[in-house]
């Protein structure tokens, strides 16, 4: 039995879920993660890698479930499950800010203090997306930075995006969670908010579990890495990024991170440096030149300024103890993933739908 406990993971099926509970085992963690009952067998195959060191258990009802069970025995709660690409607004925030403060507050009441929660750079602006790169820093000023957006606001924007309402729900929910938590000055909460992340699969995930055609939709932020090997797909996508990797370690480092009392309060950016579109190019020419003709056409033409670090990570060194990767090992980890998922799936004549 483990010494460090055991930990509730809440979307433990996702890409950055099944990550957080590999890092947990590694660091010597139990972890008991939560699924929805449609994925319950194909995640059960998955994480049993693990062996014991893993329990997957099924939970539908994010917002409105009862978490009693799930929490017998709990240590600590990682919450990773919120939508990323629900197009109906309504349901993205009650999911997004009433799930997140329906597992708080059960948590709380079973006396769990130990609360980690990603959010998203979004959360804390969006100036990056609209051609601004002046540093942002790791300081209190900054952590008490919210990109300007209200629930009213959102709820009343007929022609929102998906990525309009991603942004809302990140910053509507991790709002909601730091007000709880400073109700409850009790619980020792830590936010990790990352930009995109890519890089490999987690052990015995390989992508979608879905029977069928299978859309790389479900594979979280790896959908839009996706392009980069298609020769008529877009660019990447404000390629301020970090390796999945990074931001599991994160979150996991988080339940051992000093108290607020010491360091204030854990709002933590875990982010690599900003790639331009011919750096990328370049690596791939360079380390992968056998794909090179797939490569997406808006990748090669993209003369984007070359932007390096735009976020300090001070805080997430000296509060979480984590050194990001360089970003060359999560672009080619990345696309090694996906060459090695296409060959998988189409070994199997499982067709790859595009989202």
């Amino acid at each position: 039995m483990s010494q460090k406990g055991l930990v509730l993971v809440t979307g433990a099926s996702g890409y950055l879920g099944a990550h957080v509970v590999d890092q947990l085992v590694k660091e010597g963690y139990r972890a008991r993660g939560t699924v929805r009952s449609g994925k319950l067998s194909a995640s059960r195959d998955a994480f049993s890698v693990y062996g014991d060191a893993v329990e997957i258990v099924p939970l539908d009802d994010l917002a409105g479930g009862d978490f009693t069970d799930v929490l017998q025995g709990v240590n600590a709660v990682i919450h990773v499950a919120a939508p990323m690409t629900e197009p109906n607004v309504e349901r993205a925030l009650e999911v997004a800010v009433d799930g997140s403060l329906n597992v708080l507050r059960q948590a709380e009441k079973a006396g769990i203090t130990n609360f980690a929660y990603v959010s998203s750079i979004v959360a804390v602006t969006t100036r990056f997306l609209f051609g601004d790169y002046s540093p942002l820093s790791d300081n209190e000023n900054s952590m008490k930075e919210w990109s300007p957006i209200t629930k009213e606001e959102i709820l009343n924007k007929k022609d929102a995006d998906v990525f309009t309402i991603y942004i809302a729900e990140k910053v509507l929910s991790e709002k909601a969670v730091w007000e709880f938590a400073e109700q409850h000055p009790h619980i020792e909460l830590t936010t990790v908010n990352p930009p995109f992340f890519y890089g490999p699969f987690a052990p015995g995930h390989r992508g979608p579990h879905e029977i069928g055609n299978v859309s790389v939709a479900s594979m979280s932020s790896m959908n839009l890495f996706w392009n980069l090997l298609d020769a008529t797909g877009s660019a990447v996508p404000y390629p301020q990024l970090v390796d999945v990797r990074d931001v599991a370690r994160s979150l996991v480092a988080a339940l051992t991170a000093p108290p607020t009392s010491k360091v204030g309060r854990k709002r933590i950016l875990v982010s690599g440096e900003w790639v331009n579109q011919s750096e990328i190019l370049k690596l791939v020419e360079k380390e992968r030149p056998e794909l090179l003709g797939r490569i997406s056409k808006a990748v090669k033409e993209d003369k984007s300024t070359v932007v390096k670090s735009v976020v300090d990570q001070k805080r997430v060194r000296e509060v979480l103890g984590i050194e990001v990767r360089p970003w060359q090992e999560t672009v080619l980890d990345a696309i090694d993933a996906l060459i090695d998922l296409e060959k998988e799936w189409k070994g199997r004549g499982v067709t790859l739908a595009r989202a």
